[in-house]
């Protein structure tokens, strides 16, 4: 048994943020890969849209969060479990109405876009952006920073008792789960304590700071101000910075038991 995991965000980690090619991590993928570390996806992304990522991406693990840590699936025995751990969508969708009739917003929840309306703001294809509306215990909302009321609504959601995380391209609706939950979740089923954990967004902020080393991927154009004290910053954005990361961590000697402590 491995003593460390890998868990990592997708949309603009390891996948990049235009293309969602993930080939230029595949060499840090490889070397984990040989090490028996396991590579564990947590996303926003659907358990659908991530059933069809694991058939191109053969280095993932058959243990993953989706819907930014609110849906957990165990896939390693072939037979899948599934553990919702946030709200249901429809009561986020409750949260989402009343907000807007609160405040006046016209931002777009997923539940109101068609699947184009998805593809143009993702660049999914139509049958992918399908995939990302099927969804359990998230609601992504398309609502532009410089749209008005953008603050007043996400006040709105939280006087609620939910949460507004910001992703890179959406605000995401959750209730009480969240990346975090997601990170813990995993810690109890493999019993490992040691985690590195990459994301580039704001709703992979709880899993950051839980991790033993956290590694912030920046975004491609954008100078987003850090949150979080304990963090390392990868030097690219997306799969490549997540490879030059992982492989510096590598060369270093962690994976082989030399290093475990959180990089304050």
């Amino acid at each position: 048994m491995t003593a460390w995991m890998v868990l990592t965000d997708l949309d603009g980690t390891l996948l990049d943020h235009d293309s969602y090619d993930w080939h230029p991590a595949e060499p840090a993928l490889q070397a984990l890969q040989t090490r028996g570390i396991p590579v564990i996806a947590v996303t926003s992304k659907t358990p659908a849209e991530l059933a069809s990522l694991r058939l191109e991406i053969p280095y993932l693990a058959p243990l993953m969060a989706c819907e930014n840590g609110a849906v957990v699936i165990d896939d390693r025995a072939g037979l899948q479990t599934r553990e919702v751990l946030g709200e249901a969508t429809d009561t986020l969708i409750d949260w989402f109405e009343h907000a807007c009739r609160e405040t006046g917003a016209r931002c777009i929840g997923f539940h109101q876009a068609s699947d184009q309306q998805v593809a143009e703001w993702t660049g999914l294809t139509l049958a992918d952006a399908g995939l990302a509306r099927d969804r359990e215990a998230s609601l992504p909302v398309y609502y532009p920073a410089q749209w008005p009321n953008r603050t007043a609504f996400i006040e709105a959601v939280e006087a609620q008792g939910g949460r507004v995380l910001e992703g890179g391209r959406f605000l995401h609706l959750a209730g009480h789960a969240d990346k975090g939950t997601a990170l813990k979740w995993m810690i109890d089923r493999l019993h490992i304590e040691r985690t590195v954990a990459l994301g580039d967004g704001g709703n992979d902020d709880a899993m950051l700071a839980l991790a033993t080393i956290a590694i912030r991927i920046p975004t491609a154009g954008t100078d987003r101000p850090e949150s979080l004290t304990s963090i390392q910053r990868a030097s690219q954005p997306g799969p490549a910075g997540w490879n030059e990361a992982m492989l510096s961590l590598m060369g270093q000697g962690l994976f082989d038991g030399t290093r475990g402590e959180r990089n304050e």
